[in-house]
């Protein structure tokens, strides 16, 4: 096993072990999130469905498979982000969910030109 050659593969497992994170906390859903998602206008019950969308982003990265929906999805994810923040203008914000999004886009790319 090379793991210069399967940089692809250890970039979405770290990925996975974000999403899976991100997705645990947001279906616990703590206040200052909470109070987020209802200035930006979104139901009581969203941080529930944003968990489990991470939570199988997550998922979906883990195996061969199924990665490439698992990085598509959490592309999705990501421009969900940038609409809320740019539509609410909390710029400030964007820079991570830039990054996140600059890797997801780089492990795709990875997958798909080896």
């Amino acid at each position: 096993m090379n793991i210069l050659h399967d940089w692809p593969a250890w970039l979405a497992y770290l990925l996975a072990a974000f999403f899976c994170i991100n997705g645990v906390v947001n279906i616990i859903g703590p206040k200052g999130m909470r109070d987020s998602f209802a200035a930006w206008g979104f139901p009581s019950w969203f941080h529930i469905a944003n968990g489990v969308i991470q939570l199988a982003a997550g998922l979906l990265l883990l195996t061969d498979a199924t990665r490439v929906f698992g990085l598509c999805l959490g592309i999705i994810v990501c421009v969900g982000v940038f609409a809320t923040l740019v539509r609410f203008r909390q710029f400030a914000h964007l820079p991570p969910g830039i990054i996140l999004c600059a890797l997801l886009l780089i492990d795709l790319w990875g997958l798909t030109s080896a």
